[in-house]
């Protein structure tokens, strides 16, 4: 891995950090991914992060902007679809909301690794 890829994977990962885990992530789109909606808050959320995303990129990568457009729309999409995925599980499955229960912090971690990798192959695509 070149440096420049791991600086944008690193920067990456401390945007969504930041999009997640501080005030970025609103009470109410902690509220929605709780609840299991409404879809356009968790979207919301997703935009955060695909802005993090976009601004990581162009810090390091810089590109044009269809490529860039390309990767954030990637972020946006797969964000959006892994956190409404949870939302609805927790829902429908009301172990997978209980923080109490095992199940709950193994999907949470999967969920994360799903991110994580997410943002492996944007780095792999954008560099």
């Amino acid at each position: 891995m070149s440096t420049q890829a791991a600086v944008l994977l690193a920067l990456l990962l401390v945007g969504h950090f930041l999009g997640d885990f501080t005030p970025l992530a609103t009470a109410r789109m902690q509220e929605a991914k709780a609840n299991g909606g409404p879809m356009r808050v968790i979207a919301a959320h997703a935009a955060v992060h695909a802005v993090l995303t976009g601004l990581a990129i162009a810090l390091v990568a810089g590109l044009e902007p269809s490529a860039l457009w390309l990767a954030v729309g990637l972020q946006f999409l797969t964000h959006w679809g892994l956190d409404a995925f949870r939302a609805r599980l927790g829902v429908r499955v009301p172990v997978f909301a209980d923080p109490s229960k095992n199940v709950y912090w193994t999907a949470l971690g999967l969920d994360q690794l799903a991110h994580g990798l997410v943002l492996l192959i944007i780095t792999m695509l954008v560099l």
